[in-house]
């Protein structure tokens, strides 16, 4: 089974360049989402934790009672026999909230394991969610929407807080500009092994230190409450010089309409 998979090129190698490893990959001090604050289910609702072989495994992000978004590279040959969501809860691992089960997986036709090309899955679960203060839907975009260069994003999940820091179980949260994808590809131009597409969306400061990381990929990115992406890659956490990578939502809406209905 791969797991998390890193680009299979030296400089990658050096630079840390890689879609964000799942939470198996990584030891129990490299969870965290990188320079945020933690928060709290109450104020982002829509966010749910993604289970393999009751392991933690990525972020996803609810989009209605009965669908739920993530990463592709997050269910990348995994099966409804193993995955679970949890949600409702501020802190992962708690047992309190029942394992949510899935009926269907479905992983975007065109998804590239090397590129990351199309890194969207779309999860049905097997019984509608109960909607209330601690669980709850993102808005999803209209199609084809270019934000902005600078407009600030919201990054939520459960991922590292700082590379090789603490382990704080709680949600957390951070405020990313957004990065056109014209300077995104020229930052990403050098043999880096970090692909953009049309299929990406780019935000992150130009100094680093703010960011997604290790265990956030399929957790959402908003402007306005709004899901514009969806975690998913980039050079190490935050680094300088390399704004992080997500799935542009707005992009693949003819795709989530047609398999969802919504």
């Amino acid at each position: 089974m791969k797991i998390f998979l890193f680009i299979i090129l030296i400089v990658s190698v050096f630079l840390g360049i890689s879609s964000f490893p799942r939470q198996a990959d990584i030891t129990k001090n490299e969870e965290r989402i990188v320079g945020g604050n933690s928060t709290t289910i109450e104020k982002l609702p829509y966010n749910a934790q993604l289970y393999v072989n009751h392991e933690f495994w990525c972020g996803a992000t609810i989009i209605s009672p009965k669908w739920v978004l993530t990463a592709g590279h997050c269910t990348d040959e995994q099966s409804t026999s193993n995955v679970t969501l949890r949600v409702g809860a501020t802190e992962y691992n708690q047992t309190a909230n029942e394992p949510v089960t899935l009926a269907e997986i479905y992983i975007h036709p065109l998804y590239n394991i090397t590129t990351l090309d199309y890194d969207i899955s779309i999860l049905l679960l097997n019984k509608h969610l109960a909607f209330g203060e601690k669980i709850a839907a993102v808005a999803l975009p209209p199609s084809n929407v270019v934000l902005p260069a600078g407009t600030l994003a919201t990054v939520s999940g459960w991922g590292r807080l700082v590379y090789q820091g603490d382990n704080p179980p709680e949600l957390h949260e951070v405020t990313v500009p957004i990065v056109s994808n014209e300077e995104c590809a020229l930052d990403y131009s050098n043999d880096t092994g970090v692909y953009v597409t049309d299929r990406v969306l780019c935000a992150g400061y130009e100094e680093g230190g703010k960011g997604g990381c290790n265990g956030d990929s399929g957790g959402p990115l908003t402007v306005d409450g709004i899901l514009y992406g969806l975690v998913s890659s980039g050079v190490g956490c935050a680094e300088a010089g390399f704004p992080g990578t997500y799935v542009n939502v707005s992009s693949l809406r003819s795709y989530i309409a047609s398999v969802t209905g919504l």
